[in-house]
């Protein structure tokens, strides 16, 4: 299970670890999706799971660069402070975010964001969490 831990990253992997520590974790093949898209350089991939990275990126992020953010499809059960999310609905998802006193909205595509917009949560056709977005 991956868990979100807001002020230090997803499970083992942390904010600010470089692309090196990531690979150690979650190996050094990548893994293409099409909910990716494109232009990717900036990304470590693999499946569900989005690792964003910020400083120096080449065609792909270098030692120099570090763990900014992270896109998580709910192919992997994903809990956040302590509850399992990967299949709640965005009445449960609200309901957190009020527990939890975060300020959010809901945009115009269905997803809730948070008002510091580091925190996104998204949801399919059956109005079920598909991916939560979450950034330092």
């Amino acid at each position: 299970m991956y868990e979100v831990l807001l002020e230090k990253g997803l499970s083992e992997i942390q904010f600010g670890f470089r692309p090196s520590q990531v690979k150690s974790i979650l190996g050094t093949e990548l893994f293409y999706e099409e909910w990716m898209g494109g232009n990717l350089e900036n990304f470590l991939y693999y499946q569900g799971l989005l690792i964003g990275f910020k400083g120096d990126i080449e065609n792909c992020p270098t030692e120099n660069s570090f763990v900014c953010m992270f896109q998580v499809k709910t192919i992997h059960p994903v809990s956040i402070w302590g509850h399992e999310i990967s299949q709640a609905t965005k009445q449960e998802i609200e309901s957190l975010l009020i527990a939890k006193n975060i300020e959010y909205a809901t945009l115009s595509n269905g997803s809730i964001q948070s008002a510091d917009n580091k925190l996104q949560f998204s949801f399919n056709i059956a109005n079920t969490l598909d991916e939560v977005y979450f950034a330092s």
